[in-house]
């Protein structure tokens, strides 16, 4: 009552405060008087054409939704070969049910057939000409060794020729040349010594002059074989040897160049045909990828389900420019979808609402669906996205897309089957409120016009808060109880 009639309670305490207390009763009950007959008249007031209670209550938003049903997985299969045209052999019939595994599509692999022929006839030839290469490869290096071997021991035995011309044989025959020397100067002493001890002898007759000579003959013999000896040893000391030694040396010296001389082109043959069998098998190799390339185009030729689905067949342009299902017989690109897979086992709603609705909404809301298929079948689900991006409408209106989970499935739903739905807003209790049609707008905000049993409806200032399709809630400038009207007041 204090909120209700504020100046009554205000005129009472001005009075009781005042001196004249007498009349300010009188007045009082004057006011109260007044006052009772004015509520007794508004409550026997029936509700005008026109008029609408303000009441209290809960306002519970449901906001509306035709959308399409539509998977919420959906796999593409077609050519995956780029930049080759393939032709469909065998195309599985629309609408059936496949399971993971099943054959979709069937395309042509004769043009990849004959590419294996070939890196297979290819890869047939190179193989024997690596087998060849590695032949050829194992046969060099056992020469090489062989070759490099006999060298080795060539130049061992030159060396070991050559230590034992210049330790042992050299001064040998020196040594041997410089004994003969010195037997043949005591030959020649001797012969001396004979002939002159037979000098007085033969003065005297006690030896013949036969004898002389003959003894004479042996000293002159003695001094030329002492003459030789000396010739030959200083030719052997001078020339002979030191010539030996040094055609030794450079025998010695050569063959070790032959032996590098082999090691080196030993290496570099052998090198050469290392490369050659590198080369080879590189080149096998490129066959064998060929082979595998080939193998695997042949491969996806033959297109399987990844996942169970619904098969649906792309749709593609005739040469008369009419939109068509894809056939047996088609030709397709690398790249361009045959057959769409949707996952049935997980449906969703997709659908928009209008810009006015977007606030009631929130990601987790449920959702009641009805499919018109299966108009007796009620369905739930979870709102699960709001688009960020709203789109115009005919009528110059915005909208955002929204995403539906259904929580339930069936074999018998099908993409692009109508489902309309009920999303529940956030509820708010205790709400005072009144039909969208009682709130009025204009340039200072809203506003209601409030009936009166005494006279015109008035205009009043009102605040404004949550909506549904049918009532606004008003949290400040009405009272429960309280009748507005619904039409302009002029």
């Amino acid at each position: 009552m204090s909120t209700a009639f504020p100046s009554l309670w205000e005129a009472v305490r001005r009075a009781t405060t005042g001196p004249r207390l007498s009349h300010a009763l009188v007045a009082i009950a004057g006011v109260v008087l007044a006052l009772v007959g004015d509520l007794a008249l508004v409550r026997i007031r029936s509700v005008e054409p026109g008029e609408i209670v303000v009441r209290r209550g809960t306002l519970a938003p449901h906001v509306p939704l035709v959308g399409t049903l539509s998977p919420a997985r959906s796999d593409s299969y077609g050519a995956t070969v780029p930049g080759v045209e393939l032709k469909i052999l065998w195309l599985v019939e629309e609408g059936s049910l496949v399971s993971a595994g099943d054959r979709l599509i069937q395309f042509d692999p004769a043009p990849f057939q004959k590419d294996l022929d070939a890196a297979r006839a290819r890869a047939r030839e190179l193989a024997t000409e690596v087998e060849q290469a590695r032949l050829a490869l194992a046969a060099l290096r056992l020469k090489s060794t062989a070759e490099v071997q006999e060298a080795r021991t060539s130049t061992v035995s030159s060396e070991r020729d050559l230590s034992a011309l210049v330790n042992t044989n050299a001064p040998l025959t020196a040594r041997e040349s410089e004994h003969d020397v010195a037997q043949k100067e005591r030959s020649l002493e001797e012969a001396q010594e004979k002939l002159s001890g037979l000098e007085p002898f033969v003065q005297k007759g006690y030896i013949s002059q036969e004898e002389y000579r003959t003894a004479r003959s042996r000293r002159d013999q003695a001094a030329a074989d002492l003459e030789l000896a000396r010739a030959r040893h200083a030719a052997l000391v001078r020339q002979t040897n030191p010539d030996r030694i040094r055609s030794k040396i450079e025998e010695t010296a050569k063959d070790k160049a032959h032996l590098e001389l082999l090691r080196e082109r030993s290496r570099v043959s052998i090198a050469q045909a290392e490369t050659a069998v590198r080369l080879s098998t590189i080149r096998l190799e490129e066959a064998n990828r060929q082979i595998a390339e080939a193998e695997k185009r042949m491969a996806l030729c033959t297109v399987t389900a990844r996942a169970p689905g619904l098969a649906v067949h792309s749709e593609v342009f005739d040469r008369t420019g009419e939109r068509r299902k894809t056939r047996v017989g088609d030709s397709v690109w690398g790249g361009s979808t045959v057959v769409t897979l949707p996952d049935l086992s997980r449906m969703i709603v997709q659908g928009r609402v209008p810009e006015s609705e977007i606030h009631h909404l929130s990601p987790g809301q449920p959702v009641v669906v009805r499919l018109d298929a299966f108009p007796d079948r009620t369905l739930t689900g979870v709102l699960r996205q709001i688009g960020s991006v709203g789109a115009s409408e005919k009528n110059e209106s915005r909208s955002f897309p929204v995403t539906v989970w259904l929580d339930q499935s069936d074999s018998r739903f099908r993409p692009g089957m109508v489902a309309r739905c009920s999303i529940r807003g956030a509820r708010t209790a205790n709400a005072l409120y009144v039909p969208i049609e009682a709130v009025h707008n204009d340039d200072h905000g809203s506003f209601a016009w409030v009936s009166s049993p005494f006279g015109k409806p008035t205009r009043r200032p009102i605040v404004v808060g949550v909506s549904t399709s049918q009532f606004v809630e008003v949290r400040r400038g009405l009272r429960e109880g309280e009748r507005v009207r619904i039409t302009e007041i002029d």
